[in-house]
């Protein structure tokens, strides 16, 4: 099947994953400039310490601009590799655990999971990995989309392929393979995170203590 120009990737670009960092941090950390400014127009041994201040300020911004930037690039290729190079496998999730790390108000989440798919020996991985809040569901069900390259042994979670789980199913998926106080901790921490209501959290909670 010969694949459309739209639904092939494009590179990444370095220049496009540096600057929006870089210009984030100089507009948040806009002392910085404001300093450098004032040191340049202003006169006078009282407005000496302005410029070196700014300079420093401006230029520890930049670095980690940078830093971010690079950090994002790096990803970027990956991701681009795997989706020119990559095939499709599915990620059994073994386990995980909250780090209560946030990354773009989204959770970084601990991952160990078994990577299977056809002519593809089943390997596992242990990872800390972004979750987008409304995929969490998704490690309940404990199953989710990967790309995988033969070659490298690199993959990455493909959350375009992930589909979203109702929360009821999520609620119902932990009645399964779960001792009842472990299946109880995790329904309240998707009640806490407004991924089930509170009638789908009642009624999972009442299926978990019938169970016992």
């Amino acid at each position: 099947m010969t694949v459309a120009p739209r639904d092939v990737p494009k590179p990444p670009s370095l220049v496009g994953s540096v600057l929006p960092p870089v210009l984030f941090l100089l507009v948040a950390g806009v002392v910085g400039p404001i300093f450098l400014v004032m040191g340049l127009v202003s006169d006078g041994p009282e407005a000496s310490w302005l410029l070196p201040t700014g300079v420093g300020i401006t230029a520890l911004d930049v670095v980690i601009g940078l830093l971010l930037g690079r950090g994002r690039y790096r990803s970027a290729q990956k991701l681009y590799r795997l989706r020119t190079r990559g095939r499709p496998a599915r990620a059994r999730v073994l386990s995980f655990e909250q780090t209560n790390v946030r990354i773009n108000d989204q959770p970084l989440v601990k991952l160990r999971l078994e990577i299977h798919g056809d002519d593809l020996a089943s390997f596992e991985v242990e990872s800390r990995t972004v979750v987008p809040e409304i995929r969490l569901p998704l490690l309940y069900v404990g199953d989710l989309p990967v790309l995988v390259d033969p070659e490298s042994g690199e993959w990455q979670i493909d959350w375009d392929a992930a589909p979203i789980v109702p929360a009821a199913a999520a609620a119902a998926a932990l009645t399964e393979e779960r001792t009842p106080a472990e299946r109880l901790a995790e329904l309240d921490d998707l009640l806490r995170r407004d991924l089930v209501s509170r009638e789908e959290y009642d009624a999972a909670r009442a299926r978990i203590l019938d169970g016992i």
